[in-house]
């Protein structure tokens, strides 16, 4: 027996040094509701200062449970290298080492998805699963409805009742947006959106529209442009393209990133933000994205991405450490507004930053 084996720290140590039955250890160590809040927390301390390491394999024996939560996502070309997940997914691991858990990450082609959701469902090899990028209907909520196993989606569908979900007012933000530009005497918007293929750009679409019917507007005074998931490298173009009819006065972005790329665009049109062109965007405050140039210049929704990857991992948790039932939970956005917008318009449920 090696010296490491020999002084490893075990459940019995843990149950001498607290007079504490082993049943008692197990279970406030692996979260159980029915040890009480203050013995779990007494537990928890002195086992990190002991410095006790769970036995994964004798863990998943009493608890029945791998420790581990499930991530599969197709393989498209650019989806590993989009900003949006990454934050997402950064917000993810930093979570689940709260829960001493493990991220288990696969991929496929969009034909191969069903059968890897079966294989790690069947073997029981996950606790539950991560959905990001819902569409209408999506197949992957209806196998794991019918499975009955615990998971949570990033964004949601006409079924989000039956589970779990994060997401943020893409209805909500997208339909004040337009409402603003139109309180502002804005007669022509473009909103270049991203994939309406995935339910958040379909909604901020739908909301988007709502706006003008809220203002008396008929729906020529909003033209769409649809960017491909991921929201990279369509800026540029899609901006151009908006900008090619000259009653344009107001463009609406759909991601921080394609606001950024599309400043060449806006410079090579002659128009002037701020002068004869008001510009909004979503801003999911990636931290690889630098905003500095556009602040004071443009308007800003903003809400973290990085928290969507943090609450993703609480509601999944809370699903399998039974502490209640499978609920959807809105990351709060906040609206930083150039002075000449109409603040008044902006409903009581958002934040108006002072800028």
């Amino acid at each position: 027996m090696s010296n490491k084996e020999q002084n490893q720290v075990t459940i019995k140590d843990l149950a001498r040094k607290l007079d504490l039955s082993i049943t008692t250890i197990s279970r406030a160590l692996n979260g159980y509701s029915d040890v009480g809040a203050k013995t779990r927390e007494r537990v928890q301390k002195t086992a990190r200062e002991m410095g006790y390491t769970p036995n994964r394999n004798a863990q998943r024996l009493v608890t029945q449970r791998s420790h581990s939560i499930g991530w599969i996502k197709e393989d498209g070309a650019q989806y590993f290298v989009d900003p949006h997940f990454v934050e997402v997914f950064a917000g993810v691991l930093r979570e689940v080492k709260h829960y001493d858990y493990d991220v288990v990450f696969a991929s496929g082609s969009h034909k191969e998805i069903p059968q890897l959701f079966n294989r790690y469902v069947k073997d029981q090899s996950v606790d539950g699963f991560i959905l990001e990028l819902p569409r209408p209907n999506d197949d992957r909520i209806t196998y794991l409805l019918e499975a009955g196993q615990p998971f949570v989606v990033h964004g949601s569908e006409q079924r989000a009742d039956q589970y779990a979900w994060v997401d943020i007012d893409n209805f909500g933000i997208f339909e004040t947006f337009v409402r603003l530009m139109l309180g502002a005497g804005h007669k022509k918007i473009a909103f270049i959106n991203g994939d309406e293929h995935y339910t958040f750009a379909l909604e901020r679409r739908l909301g988007a529209e709502h706006g003008l019917e809220m203002m008396g507007e008929n729906r020529d005074a909003l033209t769409v442009f649809n960017a491909v998931h991921p929201m990279v490298h369509a800026g540029y173009q899609l901006t151009k393209k908006a900008l090619e009819d000259p009653h344009v006065t107001a463009i609406l972005y759909s991601s921080a990133v394609m606001a950024v790329e599309g400043q060449a665009a806006i410079a090579s049109s002659g128009r002037e933000i701020g002068k004869n062109l008001e510009v909004g965007t979503m801003d999911d405050e990636l931290r690889h994205v630098d905003l500095t140039s556009l602040e004071g210049q443009i308007s800003f929704a903003r809400s973290p991405l990085n928290e969507s990857g943090h609450a993703l991992v609480r509601q999944l948790m809370k699903q399998i450490q039974k502490k209640g039932p499978p609920e959807g939970e809105l990351i709060p956005a906040r609206f930083s507004l150039r002075p000449n917008l109409p603040r008044n318009l902006v409903p009581a449920h958002f934040v108006v930053e002072d800028t």
